[in-house]
């Protein structure tokens, strides 16, 4: 089975994505990961590993680009002093961690290094900037809890 990919992705040679359905017109770095089943709109996906049969809605960011706020400049390029190189400002890339069957909303964006539990929801626009429990549905700028999700038990 192939992935439906737009024409306007762009996808890392380095990210490693495993049976996944469908991509929309979305950037994926190197440090990405996602698992089977999953398929995402467009957006950007930095730094993230993602797990199985998620649902990521158009416009999501993941795993961005953060800035340094201990440095004279919050500019992501290496600043220079007199010729002399003092160093970049980007912080360590950190990656956001997406659980299995979780459900993103459009245009919310997940920090780095936020862990999102299994079957957990983000509502449309939340910004998170901190770890969700599985089963939780969060929304919000920042993101706060807003209920727990019910579970339905498979019939057999």
């Amino acid at each position: 089975m192939g992935v439906d990919l737009d024409w306007a992705s762009r996808v890392s040679p380095q990210a490693q994505i495993a049976g996944v359905r469908s991509i929309g017109a979305a950037l994926i770095g190197r440090q990405v990961s996602i698992g089977a089943g999953t398929y995402l709109g467009s957006g950007i996906i930095q730094c993230a590993r993602i797990g199985k049969y998620c649902s990521i809605g158009p416009s999501v960011i993941l795993g961005p680009t953060e800035h340094r706020l201990d440095h004279w400049t919050t500019s992501p390029y290496e600043a220079r002093d007199a010729g002399e190189e003092i160093g970049s400002t980007d912080k360590p890339a950190v990656p956001s961690v997406i659980g299995d069957g979780v459900w993103i909303g459009a245009r919310a964006v997940i920090l780095q290094g936020v862990q999102i539990g299994d079957r957990a929801v983000i509502a449309a626009g939340a910004v998170v900037n901190r770890d969700v429990p599985a089963n939780e549905t969060w929304g919000g700028v920042p993101a706060r809890f807003i209920k727990r999700n019910r579970i339905a038990k498979c019939k057999s």
